[in-house]
């Protein structure tokens, strides 16, 4: 199978039609209304690295069918790793044959044929045409080693690597969607470890991530702050517990902002299982926290102009000056609810960015006599049903105003998320999009209140 985008587009498009006119004409004795068939294929690379040399080298094309069967109410999906007609027909008719015992689900069919979006579509410019060769990637992954290795207190790298993918959708459907998108994506990652005179080890990392290879992090600076994130955690101790204002790097505060997605997630509002379900228009966070989602810049590594559907995706705010706007559902929830669809088929962000607030990075942590840096979370628990949030986490020190390089790690921050989000303040430092490392981007952010597990 070939991978540009007009060799996949001439040889796929006949191949959709075929199966929908098909299954139109041989699904009418079974009740067969409507038809959906997604085509994708990618091709992808990973390459790793081990002590300057390649140690994995993992590529392959995959070709995948996904069909979308329609009787009334009634929907049966299947797939299948082939561009085989015959063999999708053949799969075709075995599913149409038994799609009379699925259950009706009357929100789960196409979307209405006046909401399918067929108008002009920007350039995102989300496919790389200037694509590395394989040697070019695997001299990236060496860079990276090298230069993590480089740094004083690293001991060594368990893992580096760097992948390519490149991949191609198109979506046919009765009501009319014809849609295709083509992308590239860039990923590289390292894992290091440090070690102290004593013996003490610990490890970190840093990663990359870009639609473009040109926009990934240069290699070196990529490896040299693994290194020092994995050097500066070495002699870290327990910190005291006790109730504190906690700072969140941007690593963390991506991660502690992504709760707001599970909170609002469609599914868990409809199921009555999350807090923020019956709180549209009411204050849910502190004043002056807006969430942008959007799917329409540039370059993204989350960006689309279609969903899944047929529908439009456009920039919403779901959150603004605290205020709860929206959730985040799917066709299918959106019907559940009885609310007006999106233009979202996932429940994870696209390019998501908590606006910066008025504070300097510094002003928030000024105030602090005794708190703590988080750098990052570590696995633990976020419940968006009853608000429970706790998390294992690493950072340094906060004294007399300043954020020291004294080391802590295993502690617990806990909270609960209601209280939290309104306990929210924001700093102007929210790093642009797109960017090599966040797609969610949040400001250096400070939490009141805050109970640490430790010794």
């Amino acid at each position: 199978m070939a991978t540009t985008e007009t060799e996949f587009l001439n040889q796929t498009r006949p191949l959709a039609k075929a199966l929908i006119d098909f299954a139109m004409a041989e699904g009418k004795k079974f009740g067969i209304t409507d038809v959906e068939v997604l085509v994708s294929v990618e091709d992808s690379q990973k390459n790793a690295v081990e002590n300057g040399e390649v140690s994995e080298v993992i590529s392959g094309l995959k070709n995948t069918v996904l069909v979308a069967l329609y009787a009334g109410n009634r929907k049966l999906s299947f797939s299948r790793q082939t561009l085989d007609q015959k063999e999708l027909c053949d799969a075709m008719m075995q599913n149409m044959q038994v799609i009379g015992l699925v259950p009706e689900n009357p929100n789960g069919g196409l979307l209405e044929k006046e909401k399918v979006y067929k108008g002009p579509l920007a350039d995102l410019d989300v496919y790389d045409d200037q694509q590395p060769d394989q040697q070019t990637l695997i001299d990236y992954a060496k860079d990276v080693e090298s230069a993590a290795l480089a740094e004083t207190g690293v001991k060594t790298t368990r893992t580096t690597s760097v992948s390519k993918g490149n991949g191609h959708v198109m979506l046919m459907a009765t009501n009319g969607v014809d849609y295709h998108a083509s992308k590239t994506s860039y990923s590289a990652q390292t894992e290091v470890i440090a070690e102290d005179a004593e013996g003490n080890m610990q490890v970190d990392g840093d990663y990359s991530v870009a639609r473009h290879f040109s926009d990934m992090s240069r290699p070196r600076e990529l490896g040299t702050s693994a290194g020092k994130n994995a050097v500066a955690k070495l002699g870290a101790t327990m910190p005291a517990s006790g109730t504190m204002p906690i700072i969140l790097s941007h690593d963390a505060a991506e991660d502690f902002f992504s709760a707001v997605y599970a909170a609002i997630n469609g599914t868990a509002v409809f199921r009555d299982s999350t807090f923020l379900k019956g709180k549209i228009g009411q204050q849910v966070m502190s004043k002056g926290v807006t969430l942008v989602d959007d799917p329409t810049i540039v370059r993204g590594y989350k960006s689309g102009q279609v969903d899944g559907t047929g529908q439009k995706k456009e920039k919403i705010t779901f959150i603004e000056d605290g205020v709860l706007k929206g959730y985040n559902v799917s066709l299918q929830e959106a019907r559940q609810l009885g609310i007006e669809p999106i233009g979202r088929d996932s429940p994870q962000p696209t390019n998501a960015t908590i606006l910066p607030g008025q504070q300097t990075p510094e002003q928030p942590i000024s105030d602090i006599q005794d708190g703590i840096y988080i750098k990052g979370f570590e696995g633990g628990k976020v419940d968006v049903n009853n608000g429970v949030y706790s998390r294992q986490a690493y950072g340094t020190l906060i004294k007399a105003g300043k954020v020291t390089d004294i080391p802590v790690d295993g502690f617990v921050v806990s909270g609960n998320l209601k209280s939290m989000f309104m306990s929210v303040a924001l700093a102007n430092d929210t790093p642009p999009l797109p960017n090599p490392k966040y797609t969610l981007a949040a400001p250096t952010t400070r939490i009141n209140g805050v109970v640490i597990a430790g010794r």
